[in-house]
């Protein structure tokens, strides 16, 4: 029982004094709120651990008149504390705190139901209650502030720590992304998103090449594609070669990414369940393609609204997890035919998402470049948001469709 081995660790005097603010009779079942009393004036008189023996004499010095009976039920219930289970003193911290909310709650209602009653004075005694103990509701115990060592924020802020860009000339700019932080990938269809993810993660020098644990999960096309898009990447092959020897290819592959590329078919799931399964993987980067389409609970007045909410929790899930995340998005209509595309013409979203972000790159092409009978293969890296290095500008380089890769 919850009471007796409350009372049991209260019978340390160092208990007590933590949770003494918090502490009252009526947090105690009716049985117990006597005892508690007699174990409350022991410790205010004596100021140290105490014996249920002496807690039984102060008892009964406190209730001289008892009768027989009552003094039977409190030798009752100090048997049964006896044999009770003490609590740790955190424990007996959170059982006292959690009671005590729990009372005030209750007296807070009974207040609330006179005053709809029309009892005047309910309200004055609202406001009583209130304000003494409107300072002990909120936590205190707020942590150490952030550390100025700046040997050890350099560490966690620097370069160093950070998974590389295998694109020479992002990398000199930016450089890469780090735990804790989140970025956007956006384009408009048919650009090459899902082509710089893999290459991003295993082409030569990848984030996979650099020992890092890549998880691409896949709520659009079947990530199936995007495994046979990796292996082109990973190995040089192309989707032909592959197949004249999938065999050889598969040995290449497999010898490459070393078991730190992982695929996951996402379709239809929402974000606590990305969120155990990244826990369960510990992934050191994740890409979430489409990130837009990731379900979330709530009600919300509008789309961009939900857009805001699911893109701060992808953030959050990237500190919580301590990994990068990127998260993929369609670009808007007016992105069509641009080579230089910024946050603001991401598809669904007034700024919402751009806000939540630390890096953004947006991917851009020249208008017909797909249509041509020369196909374009020119592509340009806009970077319009950037926490982590503060550079803003657009890079050219170029898609390698048949083998998935982005070079200079």
């Amino acid at each position: 029982m919850l009471d007796a081995s409350l009372i049991k660790s209260l019978l340390s005097h160092e208990v007590y004094q933590d949770t003494n603010p918090r502490l009252r009779a009526d947090l105690f079942g009716e049985d117990f709120r006597d005892l508690y009393k007699a174990v409350d004036e022991a410790h205010k008189k004596y100021s140290t651990d105490l014996s249920l023996d002496e807690v039984w004499a102060v008892w009964e010095l406190t209730n001289p008149v008892a009768t027989r009976a009552e003094r039977a039920e409190i030798k009752d219930i100090i048997d049964d504390v006896r044999k009770a289970e003490g609590l740790n003193e955190e424990l007996a911290k959170d059982a006292v705190e959690t009671l005590w909310r729990r009372s005030m709650g209750k007296q807070i209602a009974e207040y609330g139901l006179e005053m709809s009653e029309g009892q005047n004075e309910a309200m004055s005694k609202l406001q009583a209650l209130l304000e003494r103990h409107a300072e002990g509701w909120m936590p205190d115990d707020f942590g150490d502030p952030t550390s100025d060592d700046l040997v050890e924020l350099i560490k966690k802020v620097g370069d160093d720590g950070r998974w590389k860009f295998n694109i020479e000339t992002l990398s000199r700019y930016v450089h890469g992304i780090g735990p804790q932080e989140f970025g956007i990938i956006f384009a408009t269809p048919e650009t090459g998103k899902t082509a710089f993810v893999v290459s991003l993660a295993v082409a030569p020098g990848g984030f996979v090449d650099q020992g890092a644990k890549v998880l691409i999960l896949g709520n659009e096309e079947s990530t199936e594609r995007t495994q046979v898009r990796a292996a082109s990447a990973a190995t040089g092959l192309t989707a032909l070669e592959i197949a004249d020897d999938p065999e050889k290819a598969r040995q290449i592959y497999r010898a490459r990414k070393q078991d730190r590329l992982i695929f996951k078919d996402t379709q239809d799931w929402d974000l606590d369940r990305i969120e155990a399964y990244i826990s369960k993987q510990k992934p050191d980067v994740v890409f979430i393609d489409q990130a837009d389409k990731v379900q979330i609970g709530g009600l919300f007045n509008a789309g961009h609204e939900r857009l805001r909410e699911l893109y701060r929790r992808l953030r959050e899930a990237a500190k919580r997890h301590n990994c990068a995340v990127f998260g993929l998005s369609q670009a808007s209509n007016d992105a069509t035919g641009k080579t230089r595309i910024t946050y603001d013409m991401m598809e669904g979203s007034r700024i919402g998402k751009a806000a939540e972000a630390d890096l953004i790159i947006g991917i851009g092409k020249h208008a017909g470049s797909s249509e041509d009978t020369e196909p374009d293969h020119s592509r340009f890296l806009t970077i319009s948001k950037n926490k982590l290095s503060g550079w803003h500008g657009t890079i050219v380089c170029n898609i390698q469709p048949e083998v998935s890769r982005y070079v200079e």
